[in-house]
């Protein structure tokens, strides 16, 4: 490096030195170090309602009679649930199909029709564990002749998310203060937290199940109990 361009760095390195950006970053503290943990949290609750997917499947040899008659069989269990108590808020009508039914011909013919099947599925909300027996057995008393699902859950379920939520929280300090004790540091402040809640898992009775219990004198229900998680990141500063 010859004289002059020693000169022209040494000028331009001290001119920088000087300049409002150096001194902005001398000034800059520097960030604490940062610890990363992730906590978990769950609640178990017992369930306190439930819905229930009743349907009505109809097969006739004609398009008119199955429609026909799946249409009176489906309003009959409809009314029947209403007469029992279950408000019609709580009847939504889930899935209608209409369709041919087809007898399989050998390959150089095409397949033939040789009936038609309507069904109609409603969902039914029971705000009281306690009839979900009851209902199962007058709506196949009363035409349904398919019950697809039967789902646990509760009512107040936000209630139970920030109590699963605080439960995460409180895991990540521990691990947080208990990592920062083995590194002979502190937990001093809080940089940034991210969350993801669970729903509760489905509890169903499976169909099979359920239509086992059709010759029942009553059918049994085990509601069992639900669980939610929460799972939460967050990163700590931690003390020099």
């Amino acid at each position: 490096m010859n004289h002059l361009t020693f000169f022209l760095f040494a000028l331009a390195a001290g001119l920088f030195l000087f300049s409002p950006q150096a001194a902005a970053a001398a000034a800059a503290p520097s960030e604490p170090p940062i610890l990363m943990v992730d906590g978990t949290g769950r609640v178990e609750t017992a369930p306190d309602c439930a819905t229930i997917s009743i349907g009505v499947v109809t097969q006739a040899a004609d398009a008119k009679t199955a429609q026909e008659g799946n249409a009176r069989k489906a309003s009959a269990v409809q009314k029947a649930l209403v007469a029992a108590g279950v408000p019609e808020a709580n009847i939504q009508t889930r899935d209608y199909y209409f369709q041919p039914l087809y007898e399989r011909q050998d390959k150089a013919t095409k397949d033939e029709i040789t009936g038609y099947q309507a069904e109609n599925t409603v969902t039914v909300r029971i705000d009281d564990l306690a009839d979900v027996s009851r209902i199962i057995d007058l709506a196949l008393k009363s035409g349904a002749n398919s019950i697809s699902s039967l789902n646990f859950g509760v009512k107040n379920a936000e209630k139970l998310r920030k109590t699963a939520l605080t439960a995460a929280v409180n895991d990540a300090r521990k691990k947080a203060d208990d990592l920062a004790a083995a590194l002979g540091r502190r937990v001093v402040g809080l940089k940034s937290v991210s969350e993801s809640t669970y729903p509760f898992a489905d509890r169903a009775a499976s169909t099979k199940m359920l239509a086992a219990y059709e010759n029942a004198p009553s059918t049994p229900i085990a509601p069992g109990t639900l669980e939610m998680s929460a799972e939460v990141h967050i990163e700590y500063y931690l003390s020099e």
